[in-house]
């Protein structure tokens, strides 16, 4: 592997490394201010939003995020409808339960967990790959640390070791999915709400998928992942093809 791709994933491990330093530091200094319980998730995430939007500001990553466009076209819109199903599969019928502090705040902290993220893994991390690795490879590593960064819960839940590991999985894997839209379409802003709104009906489902539907539902998310990028391939292989020549 190339020098450039090797620096291409330090900086990505540098980055979920940085955000991480970003939440112990906000857990350890927040309850000086009077912050304390379910508050320091919420904390923490207003952090994390600020630390990467500093970073997108610096990289000038802002216009090719997508994140202020509104439109990219039906066949995108098509791509997000199995996401969308996704949530909807955490909340109907069975509903979802009014847990402390209230729908309200968990959808705030969520959404800003949804902002920071994509931000995080689907803008900073996946352009600097996209430079440095074809396709595949760049939204496979960009998937990878997004997975690894859950790794994260050792040190800031009581989550048992196998409930954390398989959240790293079912983490890559989603991030698989959403990296390989971003990489064909630079189209953020919808990858934050349905991450938010993924988060919220899985938080506060009263009845959780079964792990066989969840890991089907896995498979899939890998699956939408290598259909949109086998587009985005054959395009490029198109564009580089020599044009006909023009007859005289």
């Amino acid at each position: 592997m190339t020098k450039d791709r090797w620096g291409a994933l330090g900086f990505g491990l540098a980055i979920h490394l940085a955000r991480f330093g970003v939440i112990m530091a906000t857990l350890v200094f927040a309850p000086l201010f009077g912050i304390s319980g379910w508050y320091l998730g919420l904390a923490a995430n207003v952090a994390c939003v600020v630390f990467v939007a500093i970073v997108v500001t610096a990289r000038g990553l802002w216009r090719t995020s997508g994140v202020l466009v509104l439109w990219r076209g039906r066949i995108a819109l098509l791509l997000l409808l199995p996401l969308l199903a996704e949530v909807l599969s955490w909340a109907v019928p069975a509903g979802l339960r009014n847990q402390e502090p209230g729908f309200g705040l968990w959808a705030l902290t969520l959404l800003l967990v949804g902002v920071n993220e994509e931000l995080t893994s689907r803008v900073v991390v996946l352009e600097r790959m996209r430079h440095s690795f074809p396709p595949v490879a760049a939204v496979a590593a960009t998937a990878s640390l997004f997975g690894l960064q859950h790794l994260s819960a050792f040190a800031t839940t009581s989550r048992t070791a196998d409930d954390i590991l398989l959240n790293v999985v079912a983490s890559a894997c989603y991030g698989f999915v959403l990296a390989a839209f971003q990489y064909r379409y630079r189209w953020v802003s919808p990858l934050i709400l349905l991450h938010a709104a993924a988060d919220f009906t899985t938080v506060l489902t009263l009845r959780p998928l079964s792990d066989p539907t969840i890991a089907v539902t896995l498979v899939m998310f890998v699956a939408l992942g290598l259909t949109i990028l086998s587009r985005t391939t054959t395009r490029a292989v198109t564009s580089a093809l020599p044009s006909p020549p023009v007859s005289p």
